[in-house]
């Protein structure tokens, strides 16, 4: 009886010793995995702002406007705001009239995509439609050109910007040019490929500057590396 006890003990001790060491040697396993992990190495990017330009461009957001040919009829004394139509979005003016006719226009808000021209626009909402109004002055818009000198290929939503007053000591909000400002196709930057952002006027939500605002320092960062660059003012 004894005996066999014992032959059972045995058997049990067997068994239990063989799979501490299946336990052991899975975790010796991933020890060593673990050891691999940590001594993988992050990428290590590097993409320099080329230039960062800062000038008028043939169309964008109307900066000054005045009277056109056609006065119209039927306007409000006013001020009241009025929405416009032609080429470009979004301009919409405060309209003062005398007798009907249009006598005075200020921008409320600047719209975009507009050209100088006599004429351009139509104040359509107000009065019969008719009066017209010539834009003769668009605001400056920003335009970002990076390229990547790195062997590594970039994610371009990793990649934040910066601008800042240096005059002012005014500091911008970091934002993403290549998500923010750009209706290319690319999702990523490859080693030695060099991509520009659209043409964009500046907003305090998203940029930190207003509109007619002129930040004259720009400042890229990718995870550690960073660049800076003069804003080009033109």
């Amino acid at each position: 009886m004894m005996a066999g006890s014992s032959v059972g003990a045995m058997v049990v001790g067997t068994v239990f010793i063989m799979v501490f060491g299946m336990a052991t040697v899975t975790m010796v396993e991933s020890i060593d995995e673990s050891v691999k992990n940590s001594e993988f190495e992050l990428s290590e990017p590097e993409v320099i702002l080329v230039s960062v330009t800062d000038k008028v461009e043939s169309t964008g957001p109307v900066l000054t406007v005045s009277l056109g040919t056609t006065a119209g009829t039927g306007y409000a004394d006013g001020p009241v705001t009025c929405t416009t139509t032609g080429a470009g979005t979004g301009l919409t003016l405060s309209v003062s009239a005398t007798d009907g006719g249009v006598t005075s226009a200020s921008i409320v808000n600047p719209g975009d995509d507009y050209s100088t021209g006599d004429n351009t626009v139509t104040i359509a909402s107000c009065g019969d439609g008719t009066a017209t109004i010539d834009i003769d002055s668009l605001h400056d818009q920003n335009t970002i050109t990076i390229r990547n000198t790195g062997s590594d290929t970039v994610d371009l939503s990793h990649i934040f910007l910066t601008l800042s007053d240096t005059g002012t000591k005014a500091q911008g909000i970091p934002f993403t040019p290549f998500v923010n400002h750009y209706s290319g196709t690319n999702l990523y930057l490859f080693p030695g490929e060099q991509l520009s952002t659209d043409a964009f006027p500046l907003d305090p939500t998203t940029h930190g500057f207003a509109i007619d605002g002129d930040p004259d320092r720009a400042f890229l960062a990718i995870y550690e590396y960073n660049d800076a660059e003069t804003v080009t003012i033109t």
